[in-house]
């Protein structure tokens, strides 16, 4: 973190702050990390805190730190500024009016001075005048002397241009001569003769001998091309004589360049100069007298020129004296001028002045305000952005409960560390403006915190943001606000979506993906890491295979509707994961929405158009501000200098006043529709609190899931169609029970039977759980205490109340576990200040009606005691029954529902297919939930004949290679409005996906209104879960309870099938009702667990079909009834088809005789021992029907075959279902006040068992008789049977003692935290034995983790006990791993004693009464054994036998049992005499195991024959007898 702040750009100055930075980056990512592991333990939402957070810390506040301080110091500026300069300007004001008074004498002074200035000026005028008309003359005069001499000196000019081209030419050609030339010509020894004579003339212009030596002589000379150009021409002109000398060469014919040119180029251009120089010379001589002339001319006019000189001299001094008047004149001109605009612009400020300061002069006090609130957070600045980048960084994933918590930990240490931080500080204060926030509300963002704070995330944040948003509210913002930057909206499934992806890219657009799961494609990974590289001066990102030029404004979004999505760690570091899960607060303001749309329409209509106006509004106010201010800013000094500032001023003026008046009218019609939306506001509370109840029964089963959408659009629904009033506090309660019926209803048709009464009590808890909404309904609201107790009993006082024995002594009546959950339930409520309880305990210990009260086995219907009848709650009531009794759980709760909401929410709503059917449209599939035993095809192709759909309704099971059949013909059903039904949805989980497709592209312009698509499908994570959010669910379960089973099969029963047998009508009728008597108690006989049966077995309708035929068939084929042969097929062949533990095939045969025999034909025989169940008289079967309906609601387990007592484990086994069930969907909340934090519980139960576990057991210490030899030099077979056992021990010794270790050191974070050391802690804190103790390692055992941890110790003492002490005279069977092999042991140990073979040996079990295992000797064949339990029935000490169970006992611990070995043959007899029943003996109370290849299950040990006084050993079997090794608690 040092590294990286001070690698900061130095302007911000961060360089004395590093140590406190860095501390608090350290601090908040700790603090996150230790958050994440308290959100999984809480709410089962597992996040990660990676080092990239970090980094993405320390990256936004580098990022975000200068812009604020920028941003915070212009506004500032502006502000200052303005405040400055209206106090300037106010200044200004009584100065101008000063010297605006002091200006009036020097302009009155400077008015006379400027009137002398002008006569004087205009006197001099005049004599200027005339001295410039006698200037006039004289310049007229000089002007025509210099036209004379002007024309003279033309006509010289023209004469010697006649002569001067030929001097040019020659001297150009004299040019071109150089050195060579000349020495050319000096070269001829004899030179041509015209060379000579052009020499010879050439010599006698430089005045030279006419002859050739004299010639070369003048060549020679280094000088002499330029004696011959600067040669004096005007000199020759004059000499008359030379002149005459020169003609005798000039007038030879061949004294020509063009002759001479002939012999020589030299003297060809010297030839030019001589003639030219005659030429010259010629002309010169003859312009010689006009040369004279001109000089006259030039004289005359230099004359003249001289005289106007002198008086254009005299006149210039005149004009300069008028000129410096003029000067003067305009001078004072302008300076009266200036002071009269002086004045004007006096005038004019002081007008503006008094202008800005009355537009503005209210405002000064308000921005001197605004710039202390600026000040001070440019103080803050540091500390506050510190925490906003630790709040986009590391708080996306959390709720706001969590967000909240480490901000005020962040707040504190930040202070704490010397960081000025807000004390009231808010993300959405620092990081964003209000009218934005007002824009993001009216785009469809929820305005409560969290939605803005998700806003602020998902703007401000660098990484791209994946939000969590099961209700799509995050999906509709994302959507309204990409409207402007052209949004792409695509699915991962989409096949194109990388060309959108690419296309947003490269054009700078925005690209949303939705519904992702939990995995994303690899292929976008360089989009969201952002993995830009330059290449040629442009920015480019590879995209798959392809570089696609970056776009700056690109936006990306990513979405997904899971409600709880696992995102890895790899995933985590590359996006910024926000938690947009709608909240309790969020959804109410919503749903107040649409209360208040339906209502009162023209509220809601108008509130729409107040926000807007508002927002508008305040977005112009700040806007004319901000221009204000800037033009302030701007003015440079001088705010008066123009009318911009007032324009602008009164153009804002009148803007902002208009805006004023538009806002206190909205104000104050959003203050009367707030007052309406308060009002109606109860609605949307139970609306809202119905949505989360409904939420949440997706993590019940996964087909339970509704969309936000859906619901909201059953409210919508509900708000048109609910009975009108004009009375709105009788409308008010008419929608709010309305909509819960209706929501109870509506869900209750997609829920499984177990689950109904859950749901309408969960809506009556949270209901009670709501202070506010439960107040307004006039009810107690439950506190968190009580809901706390409810969930975890005593658990609830762990941290929070002293351990130990209750204070006050549990009655003889009132079990010890009982009174010890009611002290807990006393205390908790005394710490957190209730009353409600004060005093039970005591009264409760006086017995009496209490006694009487709790021992009752209705006490779930009968009245409290009167003291305590009016003075609890319901759900008060409820406490206490779950601390007495708590298998009377599940009535009480009835009871709170029944209290609290009604009658109809106990009851669950009938099956109408029709119903569904009318609330669909083509587009929503009907989704049957299935359940094993129930199908709802006769159901729906009797739906279809009755809308005359026979025909068009067509089936497919999906499969393998059925997926595009299934999609042809739904394509068919868009067309023909046909029905389609794809069944078995969850064993085609390949086509699922393909399934969401088809559904999410339906185009309801397009498709048949007469259309629907039906699924049927076991429950499955598997299943789309868009289109279960937006079906209709339906569950059609077989009927509970013996009554409404027997009613559903004779109400399936037609005439023509209940009068099948004429021949034999009496008997068959008995039969059927005796077969449908047996089909539903051996259904119902499943609800009792493993006493019911080993494995609950999935009999159909088509089992009890099929006998029934085969009954009727029989019936008429055979005089006699083949009782034998119908018990066999029907118990065995067609029900015992289904079953696979051979325990259970006995149990259906004993259950099928009780029922298929003589007596059934009897009027008077019953069916059970109570009186009410018996096979009717032959009559109609109407008759029957109303027989049926007869019977009691509630039955009583003897009709099923069991003991009263079997009531018990079955509702004991439903309450801690549905407790469990409830738990399940809770947040993990502490019990408040100072409990110990998870990590801290389970560092003490790991170090407390690490101090017990026992050293590992060695053969070295053994007796001399354990491992005892034989004659034959081998061990006695019990102890080769220890040998094994105690290995097995060893290692599961060896097992506990290092991962408690290793739990330690991870909880310390000395080792990581592997996936199996998780699993074991969470299992330590729900006291689950961790799988890692589990099987195989161990043995099978139910117990709880203490309880398995002392039964542990128990069975280890026992193992050594026997090594070290050698064989005991009675053996703990439950002990071993494989009591099986201790059996065949014992044989084996009687075989060779006796030389009898082992195959034909048997156990015969004799009881002892010998409840002291110590008393008991050795036995001479076979063993004793002791510590097993009897299940379902009791136990005779006195006769040593079995019999019926005690009321309320439900297991029996049995004596030492003598495990006798005796020859088979001996056995065979035995078993044969009454007397005796065959039990079962079973390692746990789970009964169920794996089949084996003995044929039995792996749970299954062996038999115990049981002596008994009842003659039918099938009674007990019905009873569900059976021993078991060891209990559950």
């Amino acid at each position: 973190a040092e590294r990286y702040y001070g690698a900061a750009p130095k302007e911000l100055a961060l360089e004395s702050l590093i140590p406190q930075l860095s501390k608090i980056s350290q601090f908040m990512h700790s603090t996150s990390r230790d958050a994440a592991e308290r959100f999984f333990d809480s709410l089962r939402r597992r996040t990660y805190m990676t080092p990239t957070s970090y980094l993405e810390l320390i990256g936004l506040f580098t990022d975000l730190v200068g812009k604020k301080r920028g941003e915070l110091m212009t506004k500032l500026n502006r502000y200052t500024i303005g405040s400055k300069t209206l106090g300037e300007t106010k200044v200004i004001v009584d100065d101008l009016k000063v010297k605006l008074t002091a200006m009036q004498p020097s302009i009155e002074k400077a008015k006379k001075d400027t009137a002398e200035l002008i006569v004087k000026v205009n006197a001099d005028k005049i004599v200027a005048n005339e001295k410039s008309e006698a200037c006039a003359v004289d310049a007229k005069a000089a002007s025509e002397a210099s036209a004379e001499a002007t024309a003279i000196s033309e006509d010289c000019q023209r004469d010697l241009d006649e002569a001067l081209p030929e001097y040019y030419a020659a001297i150009k050609s004299l040019d071109a001569l150089d050195k060579k030339d000349i020495q050319e010509v000096k070269s001829f020894a004899k030179p041509p003769p015209l060379v000579e004579v052009v020499l010879s003339a050439v010599c006698l212009l430089l005045g030279a001998k006419e002859t050739w030596d004299d010639a070369k002589k003048q060549m020679n000379d280094s000088k002499f091309l330029d004696n011959l150009k600067n040669y004096d021409k005007d000199a020759l002109a004059c000499n008359a004589k030379l002149t005459a000398k020169m003609q005798k060469y000039l007038k030879r014919d061949d004294f020509v360049p063009e002759k001479v040119k002939a012999v020589s180029n030299a003297a060809m251009s010297l030839c030019m100069w001589v003639r030219a120089m005659d030429i010259y010379g010629r002309v010169s001589r003859e312009i010689e007298p006009k040369k004279m002339k001109l000089k006259g001319a030039e004289e005359a006019k230099d004359a003249a020129n001289e005289k106007l000189a002198i008086k254009k001299a005299e006149l210039q001094i005149v004009l300069d004296n008028v000129a410096a008047l003029e000067a003067q004149l305009e001078g004072a001109q302008r300076k009266a001028e200036q002071l009269e605009r002086d004045a004007e612009d006096c005038v004019v400020k002081l007008n503006r002045a008094e202008k800005l300061l009355a537009g503005l002069g209210n405002e000064s006090v308000r921005w001197n305000a605004a710039s202390s609130v600026l000040e001070k957070n440019l103080k803050f600045v540091i500390g506050n952005i510190v925490l906003a980048g630790g709040f986009i960084a590391y708080t996306g994933a959390f709720t706001s409960e969590f967000r909240k918590d480490l901000v005020s930990q962040w707040l504190k240490t930040a202070v704490d560390l010397g960081l000025e931080t807000d004390p009231g500080w808010r993300v959405d204060d620092v990081l964003v403006d209000p009218a934005e926030v007002r824009s993001w509300n009216i785009n469809s963002l929820p305005s409560d915190d969290l939605s803005v704070e998700n806003g602020i995330m998902v703007t401000r944040g660098r990484r791209w943001p994946l939000m969590i948003d099961p209700q799509g509210q995050a999906n509709r913002w994302v959507r309204k606000m990409g409207k402007e930057r052209d949004i792409n909206v695509t699915k991962l499934s989409d096949p194109i979506y990388l060309r959108k992806l690419e296309a947003g890219i490269r054009n700078g657009s925005a690209v949303l993906i939705e519904n992702v799961e939990e995995v994303l494609d690899p292929a976008i990974e360089p989009v969201l890491t952002k993995a830009i590289f330059k290449r040629g001066g442009q920015m480019l990102l590879r995209l798959g295979t392809e570089d696609v030029p970056y776009d700056e404004n690109f936006a990306f979004y990513i979405t997904t509707k899971m409600a709880n999505p696992h995102y890895l760690p790899e995933v985590c570091i590359k996006v910024t994961i926000i938690n947009f899960t709608v909240t309790l607060l969020g959804l109410e303001d919503q749903l107040v929405a649409e209360v208040v749309a339906s209502e009162r329409p023209d509220l809601a209509q108008m509130r729409q158009e107040l926000v807007v106006q508002i927002a508008a509004d305040k977005k112009t106010q700040d806007d004319l501000e901000q221009l204000i201010l800037k033009l302030l800013a701007d003015a440079e000094g001088d705010v008066l200098k123009d009318d911009s500032l007032n324009d602008t001023l009164d153009m804002s003026k009148k803007t902002g006043n208009e805006c004023q008046e538009r806002m206190k009218v909205a104000d104050k019609a959003m203050a009367e529709i707030d007052d309406v939306r308060e009002k109606l506001r109860p609605v949307a509370t139970r609306a809202s609190i119905l949505y989360f109840v409904v939420a949440d029964l997706a993590k019940i089963d996964p087909m339970y899931q509704y969309s936000l959408e859906f619901f909201v659009s059953l409210f919508q629904k509900r708000l048109r169609d609910a009975e009108a009033s004009e009375d709105i506090d009788k409308r008010i309660m008419i929608l709010v029970d309305d909509f819960t019926r209706f929501i109870y209803l509506n869900i209750c048709r997609g829920l499984f039977e177990d689950h109904k009464l859950l749901f309408s009590f969960l809506i009556t808890a949270q209901i009670l759980r709501n202070d506010v909404h439960s107040k307004f309904l006039n009810k107690t609201p439950m506190t968190l205490t009580e809901w706390l107790f409810f969930l975890r009993a005593q658990e609830a006082g762990k941290g929070v109340l002293e351990e130990g024995d209750p204070a006050m002594p549990a009655p003889f009546w009132v079990e010890k576990g009982a009174w010890a959950k009611l002290d807990v339930l006393v205390r908790l409520a005394e710490v957190n200040g209730q009353t409600s309880f004060q005093g039970l305990l005591e009264d409760i210990a006086r017995g009496g009606a209490w006694e009487k009260f709790c021992t009752s086995d209705s006490m779930a219907s009968e009245a409290f005691p009167p003291a305590w009848a009016n003075k609890l709650t319901a759900f008060q009531k409820m406490l206490i029954v779950k601390c007495m009794r708590e298998n009377f759980l599940n009535l009480v709760a009835r009871n709170v529902v029944q209290d609290e909401l009604g009658q109809l929410f106990i009851e669950s709503p009938p099956f109408n297919l029709e119903s569904c059917f009318n609330d669909s449209e083509a587009i929503t599939p009907l989704i049957f939930v299935l359940s094993a035993g129930a199908d709802p095809t006769e159901y729906l192709l009797q739906l279809a004949a009755e809308k005359g759909y026979g025909e068009r309704l067509h089936f497919i099971s999906l499969g393998q290679g059925q997926g595009p059949k299934a999609e042809a013909l739904i394509k068919l059903g868009w067309d023909t409005g046909d029905w389609v039904c794809l069944q078995n949805c969850h064993l085609a989980a390949s086509w699922m996906g393909k399934l969401e497709q088809i559904q999410e592209s339906q185009d309801p312009k397009k498709i048949n209104e007469e259309y629907r698509l039906w699924l049927t499908s076991m429950p499955s994570p598997l299943f789309p879960v868009p289109v279960l959010q937006n079906g209709i669910k339906i569950t059609n379960e077989p009927p509970k309870g013996l009554r409404a089973n027997l009613g559903r099969t004779f109400q399936d029963i037609s005439e023509d099938i209940y009068e099948a047998c004429p021949q034999k009508p009496g008997e068959y009728k008995k039969l059927l009702f005796g077969l449908s008597f047996f089909h539903a108690v051996i259904l119902e006989r499943r609800k009792f667990g493993p006493i019911g049966w080993n494995i609950p077995y999935e009999w159909m309708d088509s089992d009890f079909q099929v006998s029934r035929e085969q009954v009727r068939m029989y019936l008429v084929a055979q005089p006699e009834i083949p009782w034998t042969t119908l018990q066999y097929i029907i118990a065995e062949v067609n029900y015992g088809g289904r079953v696979t533990d051979d325990k259970d095939v006995r149990l259906i045969s004993a259950f099928l005789k009780r029922y298929f025999n003589e007596g059934i034909l009897d009027d008077s025989y019953k069916l059970s021992p109570l009186e009410h169940y018996y096979a009717p008289k032959e009559g109609t079967l109407e008759e029957v029907r109303d027989y049926v309906r007869s019977l009691p609601m509630d039955e009583d387990p003897q009709v099923y075959g069991l003991h009263s007592n079997a009531q018990i484990t079955a509702q004991t086994q439903a309450a801690k279902k549905f407790l469990d069930t409830i738990i399940s969907v809770q947040p993990r909340l502490s019990s408040g006040g100072g409990g110990q934090k998870p990590e801290d519980l389970v560092t003490d139960m790991a170090q407390a068992f690490s101090g017990r576990v026992p050293e590992q057991m060695k053969k070295k210490d053994a007796h001399a008789e354990t491992y005892k030899k034989t004659a034959d030099g081998g061990i006695v077979s019990l102890g080769v049977f220890h040998s094994q056992e105690m290995d097995r021990f060893n290692v599961l010794i060896s097992r506990v003692k290092s991962t408690l270790a290793t739990l330690g050191d991870a909880i310390k974070g000395l080792v990581v935290m592997s996936a199996q050391l998780e699993e074991m802690y969470n299992c330590f804190l729900i006291q689950k034995v961790p799988p890692v103790w589990g099987e195989p390692v161990s043995y099978p055992c139910l117990k709880p983790l203490n309880s398995w941890f002392e039964d542990f110790l128990e069975r280890v003492a026992f193992m050594t006990r026997w090594l070290k002490s050698g064989p005991p005279t009675s053996y703990w069977v439950p002990c071993f791993y494989f009591p099986q092999g201790f059996m065949t042991c014992s044989k084996q140990v009687h075989a060779r004693k006796t030389k009898i073979p082992i195959d034909a040996l048997s156990f015969w079990t004799e009881p002892t009464d010998l409840q002291d295992v110590a008393a008991a000797g050795p036995q001479d064949a076979g063993q004793n054994v002791h510590g097993l339990f009897v299940q379902g029935c009791g136990w005779s000490v006195s006769e040593k036998r079995i019999s019926e169970s005690e009321k309320g006992v439900l297991f029996v611990q049995l004596p030492v049992i003598w495990m006798k070995v005796i020859p088979s043959s001996e056995f065979e007899e035995l078993q044969n005499a009454p007397g005796r029943y065959r039990c079962p003996l079973y390692k746990t109370s789970l009964r169920k195991g794996t089949l084996s290849t003995t044929g039995h299950s792996t749970n299954f040990v062996t038999h115990f024959q049981l002596p008994t006084s009842e003659s039918d050993q099938g009674h007990w079997v019905r009873r569900g007898v059976a021993l078991l090794c060891m209990l559950d608690d």
